[in-house]
């Protein structure tokens, strides 16, 4: 698949992922405060819009509730039902003073706010704290223009009945926007009358101040009416008020959103009111709409600026790889004087100082490598000039051998012997490695000739376990040290000597040990420098234990314990897995 060519340089590509990353943080912040912040803003207003208007339903619940309760006094009040029940003006004249003060007694101050008026079920007796309302007097009204046909409707025969329908215009010119009515009746049950208490809009004139609504509707879900409580001039069906277009019934309190405004609703206790309040949205939508254009105005900035310093500092990162890359070129056409100056950027400066030293090594490893293989060759001349000379040697020793058993010299045909398989195997350069048994055979033939030579002082011990007999080992890493102990640890003593080579299994190690009774190591000769390559009086050690570590790795190598005039002992360690995996590559 291929790519395409902006993406082929460092530093399109850089360019191009500054600027994503730049332009990433402006664009979801733009875009969600165009998604989550109007969401958060209608959201806020609403909860605003239900707390102001809890707090403006409870003020109008606690005015309904008072003036119900006055109609509800007037309606049980004894000398009222006799008057009703008389049903007579004439005799009525005679205690109408009594009845007024209890009429404006109940009303208690009110009547500037709310007018009360009796009215008995014929239309005859007629009664008000303000001149008596017209629609309410039934002698001439029918039964489709009852004032109180709603009260046939009321769940309790006793309740009152809250309504919008019956609203007038006082002759004070003050304006009736709310009616409670009340049936009166006898202690048989039978109706006398009607009790209306007409709250004035006055009353609630300071109902809407302070709580941030743009209108205020009392809604009758009965009659399917609305009435402002602030524009006071706007009642009427909801044909009137276009943010109840999407009003649905029954009605729930909480808020909807109507176009540009939000209605929150909440019910009226014990009547079939509801108290809507309408929230102009229009200020907030011009301020999101300025929001969105500075976000708008700040994502453009910000592309341009994020657009210019991308540049710069992409430019600032691939000028100095572009100049590194170069510079491997060249190194790599063999123009090893190449050296790059370093950049300003730690990170960049780092990469060019390895290279510089990379070329360096470079150049010191290629003159190393000439000069080993000149000393290789000159090695090799000089293997090849003193390979006649072991070859010469052990077919001397077989001549001697040859002489020695033909007069009968028992003691000279063992030890050309011993010594021609010594030297046969230094001579055999075929395997790297050998088994335990052939090594420990090795080591008998050494010693048969230096117990021929020192005699009954010199009494070994060799013992190898039968079960890693097999076990294929490093050549000569057992005799060195066997020849080690005798020259370095015995030859000085006086007395008798003792020798022990054992080789066994220890978990899952193998466990090689050379140890004698010689005179040990000198105070001033530090354990850790029998290990290093200056140490030429050791260098036997060395070489075993630089090749053990070597071949096993770090579990493997040689450890030294030693007394002085004690004696000394010297282990080989080498781990089972190590070996095992060793002897399979080998066959």
């Amino acid at each position: 698949m291929s790519r395409s060519p902006i993406f082929t340089s460092l530093f399109s590509r850089l360019m191009f992922f500054f600027l994503v990353v730049m332009l990433i943080p402006v664009s979801v912040l733009g875009f969600s405060y165009l998604t989550t912040g109007r969401h958060a803003i209608i959201n806020n207003l609403s909860g605003q819009s239900e707390t102001n208007l809890e707090r403006a339903a409870l003020r109008l619940t606690q005015l309904i509730e008072g003036y119900r309760h006055k109609a509800y006094t007037i309606s049980t009040n004894e000398d009222i039902i006799a008057v009703l029940e008389n049903d007579e003006p004439q005799s009525m004249q005679q205690g109408m003073t009594r009845i007024y003060e209890q009429l404006f007694s109940i009303m208690k101050g009110d009547t500037y706010l709310a007018t009360a008026s009796i009215v008995s079920a014929t239309g005859r007796v007629r009664l008000s704290t303000h001149l008596f309302p017209d629609q309410y007097d039934l002698r001439y009204q029918g039964n489709d223009t009852n004032p109180f046909f709603d009260l046939s409707r009321a769940g309790v025969d006793t309740a009152s009945t809250i309504t919008m329908r019956n609203r007038y215009v006082t002759q004070n010119n003050v304006f009736v926007f709310l009616n409670i009515l009340r049936k009166v009746r006898n202690n048989s049950g039978d109706v006398l009358g009607y009790v209306a208490v007409d709250i004035f809009q006055d009353s609630i004139s300071a109902l809407p101040r302070g709580l941030g609504f743009s209108d205020l509707l009392l809604i009758d879900t009965e009659n399917y009416a609305a009435y402002s409580l602030i524009h006071m001039d706007m009642h009427g069906d909801f044909s009137h008020f276009p943010e109840l277009g999407s009003i649905t019934f029954p009605l729930e309190a909480g808020s909807f959103v109507s176009e540009s405004n939000i209605v929150s609703l909440i019910p009226i206790a014990n009547t079939q009111l509801f108290l809507a309040g309408v929230t102009d949205t229009t200020m907030y939508q011009r301020n999101i709409d300025g929001y969105v254009a500075m976000i708008l105005l700040v994502l453009a900035m910000g592309t341009i600026l994020a657009g210019v310093l991308a540049y710069f500092f992409s430019r600032s990162i691939a000028r100095p790889i572009d100049s590194l890359a170069r510079s491997m070129h060249k190194v790599e056409t063999g123009n090893l004087e190449t050296r790059v100056a370093e950049s300003d950027i730690w990170e960049i400066s780092q990469l060019e100082r390895s290279f510089n030293t990379m070329v360096k090594q470079i150049t010191t490893l290629m003159d190393l490598t000439r000069e080993e293989e000149a000393k290789l060759q000159e090695a090799e001349r000089k293997a090849l000039e003193a390979q006649l000379n072991p070859h010469f040697l052990y077919n001397t020793l077989n001549t001697v051998k040859a002489i020695a058993k033909l007069h009968h010299e028992e003691d000279i045909l063992l030890i050309t012997t011993k010594l021609g398989k010594l030297l046969r195997n230094a001579i055999d350069n075929r395997d790297a490695e050998t088994s335990l048994q052939e090594s420990f055979a090795l080591v008998d033939s050494y010693l048969t000739i230096q117990k021929i030579r020192f005699g009954a002082k010199l009494n070994t011990v060799v013992e190898l376990e039968e079960s890693i007999a097999t076990t294929k080992t490093p050549k000569l890493i057992i005799q060195p040290l066997v020849e080690n102990a005798l020259i370095h640890g015995l030859e000085p003593k006086i007395g008798n000597w003792r020798l022990t080579i054992k080789a066994y299994r220890d978990l899952s190690d193998i466990v090689i040990s050379v140890a004698d009774n010689g005179i040990g190591f000198p105070d001033h000769l530090q354990y850790d420098t029998l290990f290093e390559p200056e140490s030429h009086n050791h260098v036997g050690l060395y070489n075993i234990h630089r090749r053990l570590k070597l071949r096993y790795g770090d579990g493997a190598g040689l450890v030294i314990d030693s007394a002085k005039d004690e004696g000394t002992i010297v282990t080989i360690r080498i781990p089972l897995e190590d070996v095992s995996s060793s002897t399979k590559e080998t066959e």
